[in-house]
């Protein structure tokens, strides 16, 4: 028998299962919230350029994430040392673990949410407790700001708009938690442009040391394959902390010139976020329609529960059958439903004439 090498915590460390990936042609991905449209046509263009200059990849690239760091500065108005470039705002979560948990102090997220939080806080050696989420009108899973608040936990995630569920919670309400709070709040932004121009809880970043806000180019940016996130916060304790945990060089030079072209192209963001809110329109009212129940969302996803006759996995089966991917949670408070991302209009047009065939309803 091998000798095993790892340490106390890593025996007891999980694994984050992400929604199923295929490069078969011919399926579409309603199950990982990736963008509808492909990225900008000036991303592609500067990816064209770059492919000319082989000293971006001889050298190493800028260890704090430039051009990228500055462009991000200039975009959203505040100093340029709040912004920490990551590997994907998975890293940017990672990094907060790492430098603010251990077994002395644990972290608290909603009881459903983004499920690598409790990934990340078991690996580095932490607990972590899970407010009860609470039923409002149009949401079955909605978070509970006052519960979640009153857990004796140092570090708070909270993405908002919410994981899974798409709830948005109105940045004056969590701005007004997290000024009365002694914790330190994740705020978790990798959908939050979905939510509206004034959705964002970076202009408070500079007013509360107890406040990290984390932002991807994954969803809004359609550059989910590039891996390029970030991090903004003000405290500069807390900051020198998470550079502590950072790789020296821990994103590539192209990847943070692509994500600066995308940044720049405002038209083509829009283009991505205006395509997502008609397609989360028409999903919710064809749904409605075939006996779906669906969930608020300010996201690119919502939760459905399927019509009387038909369970949540067996819908996720048969959408399978027909070379559709959506997402089914066995095991969860909600593996009644089933999770569905916004696709393109042809995407769904074909998710809406799949489930008619499933359901056995006329087109």
């Amino acid at each position: 028998m091998a000798t095993d090498f790892r340490n106390a915590t890593t025996r007891k460390a999980r694994h984050y299962i992400p929604g199923e990936q295929t490069s078969e042609p011919g399926w579409i991905k309603l199950n990982t919230n990736e963008s509808p449209l492909p990225p900008s046509p000036k991303v592609m263009a500067v990816l064209a350029e770059l492919a000319q200059n082989p000293e971006l990849l001889r050298k190493y690239s800028h260890p704090m994430g430039e051009p990228l760091r500055s462009a991000l500065a200039a975009h959203w108005h505040l100093p340029k040392d709040y912004f920490i470039v990551t590997n994907g705002s998975d890293e940017a979560l990672s990094l907060i673990c790492r430098a603010t948990l251990g077994p002395e102090h644990s972290a608290a997220f909603p009881e459903i949410t983004y499920s690598l939080y409790e990934v990340l806080v078991n690996n580095c050696g932490a607990m972590y407790h899970v407010a009860k989420m609470v039923s409002k009108p149009g949401q079955r899973f909605a978070v509970d700001l006052q519960s979640l608040e009153q857990i004796p936990a140092r570090v708070i995630f909270l993405p908002n708009p919410n994981a899974i569920t798409g709830e948005y919670i109105p940045r004056e309400r969590l701005r007004h938690t997290i000024a009365a709070s002694q914790k330190l709040w994740v705020v978790d932004e990798a959908y939050n442009d979905f939510a509206g121009a004034d959705a964002t809880m970076l202009p408070y970043v500079g007013e509360h040391p107890n406040l990290i806000v984390t932002r991807t180019f994954s969803k809004t940016h359609a550059l989910a394959g590039l891996r390029v996130g970030y991090l903004v916060c003000s405290n500069t304790l807390l900051r020198d902390g998470l550079l502590a945990h950072k790789d020296s060089y821990n994103e590539d030079a192209l990847a943070v010139r692509l994500a600066v072209a995308a940044l720049e192209d405002a038209e083509w963001h829009q283009k991505i976020l205006t395509t997502v809110a008609q397609g989360l329109h028409t999903l919710r009212r064809e749904l409605s329609a075939l006996g779906f129940t669906v969930y608020d969302s300010a996201a690119n996803y919502f939760l459905a529960e399927p019509p009387a006759g038909k369970t949540a996995a067996t819908v996720a089966s048969e959408l399978r059958a027909h070379k559709i991917l959506v997402r089914h949670y066995p095991d969860s408070p909600f593996a009644d439903c089933v999770r569905i991302s916004v696709g393109s209009p042809e995407e769904n047009a074909r998710l809406i004439s799949a489930l008619q065939q499933i359901l056995g309803i006329a087109a």
